[in-house]
C-alpha cells in the first residue's frame, strides 16, 4: 500500500529528555538524516542542510499548531519522498504554539520542494487523528517504538485524506450580533484589524455579514459605482449619509447575506473557487447553521502556498 510518507521505528522517539524545542528539532533532524531514504541520497542532500531549511521555517513562524502538537517542516529541493519523524517529549515543551500551551507530540515533516500539499495533507492528518480524544489517548497510551510507529503508520500516513475546511480555518477574531450598534460595529472591526465581519445570534448561527466595502459605499449614490473616475466633482462627502443616519443604525440594518459559507468538509478547491472567482473577502465556515470558523485569502496564502 502507498503511503504518505516514509517511517521506520528508527523515526519515532519516545520518552525524550529535552529542554526546548531547539534540541528537540535537531533530533528529529539527526533521526531523519540517518533514516534510509535520506542515507540513500547523502550525497545532495545532507544532515546540515535539513537543520538549516527545518530552523528557517521555524524562525519565520512557529509550527506549534496547539492542542499540544508541533510539525516542524521544511520542503527539501531533491528529496524523492516525504520523511515523517516523531517525538515524544518526557516533559511537555514550549513551542511557541499558537495557544501558549507546550507541547507532547512533535512530528517533523520533510517533503519534496515540488510537492508541498503531503505536508499538509500530513499535518491535516495529524491534527484531526489528535483532536479526537479517544485517538490521542490510544496514542499516548503507547509506549514501544514500534506501537507508536505501527499507529502513525496505520492511522495517518495510510490515509490519503484531501485538505479541508476544517484543516485550514481559524477561530473567528471577533463576531457582532444583529442587534449591536453599527458605531459598536465599527470600533470592533477597528480594535481587531478586521475588513468584514460575521454577524451571528446569541446562539452562534451565522446570519450575515458586514464589509467595509458595504459601509463605503452605503453613502455614495449609485451610479458613482459605474463611473471610472470621479475627478470632476468636488464637493460631495461620502460619509455624510453614514454620520447622519447610518450611525445610528444596528448591524442587522446594515448586514448583507450575500456571504460564502461552506461545511467542515469543504475542499480546498471550493475554498478558493469561492474567494477568487466569487470574490467573496472571507469565506465562513458553518455546521447546522453555526459559525465555526473563518478562511480568508491570506489564511490560504499562509497555511497553503506558505508551507
Amino acid at each position: 500500500m502507498k503511503t504518505l510518507a516514509y517511517i521506520d521505528e528508527t523515526l519515532v522517539l519516545p520518552e525524550t529528555d529535552v529542554t526546548d524545542k531547539w534540541q528537540l528539532i535537531t533530533l528529529l533532524v539527526d533521526a531523519a538524516a540517518a533514516s534510509k531514504p535520506l542515507q540513500a541520497q547523502k550525497s545532495v542532500i545532507t544532515r546540515d542542510m535539513l537543520l538549516e531549511a527545518v530552523i528557517k521555517r521555524e524562525r519565520e513562524r512557529s509550527t506549534g499548531l496547539g492542542n499540544g502538537v508541533a510539525f516542524p517542516h521544511a520542503r527539501v529541493p531533491g528529496l524523492r519522498r516525504a520523511v515523517v519523524a516523531a517525538a515524544f517529549p518526557n516533559t511537555p515543551v514550549a513551542f511557541d504554539s499558537i495557544d501558549g500551551a507546550p507541547v507532547s507530540v512533535v512530528v517533523l515533516i520533510l517533503v519534496p520542494e515540488e510537492y508541498p500539499q503531503v505536508a499538509l495533507q500530513l499535518m491535516s492528518q495529524f491534527a484531526r487523528l489528535l483532536a479526537d480524544p479517544v485517538e490521542r489517548e490510544a496514542l499516548m497510551g503507547l509506549r514501544t517504538v514500534s506501537g507508536l510507529c505501527g499507529f502513525i503508520s496505520r492511522r495517518v500516513l495510510e490515509h490519503d485524506v484531501s485538505v479541508t475546511a476544517r484543516d485550514i480555518m481559524r477561530e473567528p477574531l471577533a463576531v457582532v450580533h444583529p442587534d449591536t450598534p453599527l458605531i459598536d460595529v465599527t470600533r470592533i472591526m477597528n480594535q481587531h484589524h478586521l475588513d468584514t465581519i460575521a454577524v451571528t445570534e446569541t446562539d452562534g448561527t451565522l446570519v450575515g455579514e458586514i464589509t467595509c466595502d458595504n459601509l463605503f459605499k452605503r453613502g455614495m449614490p449609485h451610479f458613482f459605482t459605474q463611473l471610472k473616475s470621479i475627478a470632476f466633482i468636488r464637493e460631495f462627502d461620502p460619509f455624510e449619509k453614514y454620520f447622519a443616519d447610518d450611525s445610528h443604525a444596528l448591524a442587522r440594518d446594515v448586514m448583507s447575506q450575500d456571504y460564502a459559507a461552506v461545511s467542515e468538509d469543504a475542499t480546498l478547491l471550493e475554498i478558493v473557487f469561492e474567494l477568487a472567482v466569487h470574490h467573496h473577502p472571507k469565506v465562513y465556515v458553518v455546521g447546522t447553521n453555526k459559525h465555526l470558523g473563518v478562511i480568508d485569502r491570506i489564511l490560504v496564502l499562509d497555511r497553503v502556498i506558505n508551507v
